[in-house]
């Protein structure tokens, strides 16, 4: 029994984790923007996809992984230059992104099919904690995972651009009337929450595997762990992506992988039903 609570801690904190970094950049650009992207997926896949192309025609590692980033910053780029003309338009920013969504996940399955491919991990081996066997990797991907978090929370809260991406947050016309250029903000938002999404993909390559289709996956995740953490709140979201973290082992462990969806789903509605608002939400 002391194993299971072990492993569960472990795993769940490691998917937590993984899950954290994508549902944060969504909720950054929900909270500064206002728009949904459900482009967010095509970050998450396409980095690990670019990661293991160039590794398996014998590139570096760690410049494939350097260049898994800057497509990430490039679609985030791409992104914001199809959304900026609709931005106040909610439905026209939904189809452009949910189209683009679409195409990138068509292109990656006529270059690699439906087939789920892994990424060569920065660190091999397993340790054995509390006699639960885990590999380096996984506790070297919470590690940077919580580093990441960490970072992005300091950013945002304690530097001066950070505290021009609150400004713009809470009110975009007042912030341009005191000098900020809210269009570099957005920009800056857009590149930075896909650089998230990017790195999450290609840690959770290494430890699991990916297909075209886990960009869906991940575009349901981050959406439902930000409306658990509270539409627009950057802590709220990684709160509620190591609960969900938690509750998806924790079925996986007693109930079977089958059930773990379905179970972290009904658990958010029925705190929403609580808290209609969200764990960290507040009423407009």
């Amino acid at each position: 029994m002391i194993e299971t609570l072990i492993q569960i801690f472990l795993f769940g904190a490691v998917v937590g984790g993984i899950w954290g970094l994508v549902a944060s950049g969504f909720s950054l650009i929900f909270g500064v923007s206002r728009i949904l992207n459900f482009a967010h997926g095509s970050a998450f896949v396409s980095s690990a996809f670019l990661v293991y192309s160039l590794v398996n025609y014998g590139y570096n590692l760690y410049f494939a992984v350097l260049a898994g980033l800057i497509l990430a910053a490039a679609i985030g780029t791409v992104v914001y230059a199809l959304t900026k003309p609709v931005r106040d338009r909610e439905v026209m920013v939904i189809i452009l992104t949910l189209a683009f969504a679409l195409l990138v996940q068509q292109v990656l399955l006529i270059l690699f099919g439906d087939r789920g491919v892994s990424v060569q991990p920065f660190i091999e081996g397993v340790a054995e904690i509390g006699g639960v066997k885990v590999t380096y990797m996984r506790i070297l991907s919470l590690i940077l995972a919580v580093i990441c978090l960490a970072g992005l929370d300091i950013f945002i809260t304690k530097t001066k651009l950070g505290k021009k991406v609150m400004a713009t947050a809470q009110d975009s016309r007042a912030a341009m009337m005191v000098g900020i250029d809210i269009e570099k903000i957005f920009l800056l938002v857009m590149v930075l929450s896909s650089l998230l999404a990017g790195f999450a993909g290609i840690l959770y390559a290494q430890i699991l595997s990916v297909n075209p289709e886990v960009s869906l996956k991940a575009l349901i995740y981050a959406f439902a762990i930000v409306i658990l953490g509270g539409l627009g709140s950057l802590r709220g979201s990684i709160v509620a992506s190591f609960i969900v973290g938690y509750i998806l082992v924790t079925t996986i462990t007693f109930l079977g992988a089958r059930w773990s969806e379905f179970v972290m789903l009904l658990t958010i509605v029925a705190i929403l039903v609580v808290k209609p608002t969200g764990l960290f939400g507040v009423r407009e």
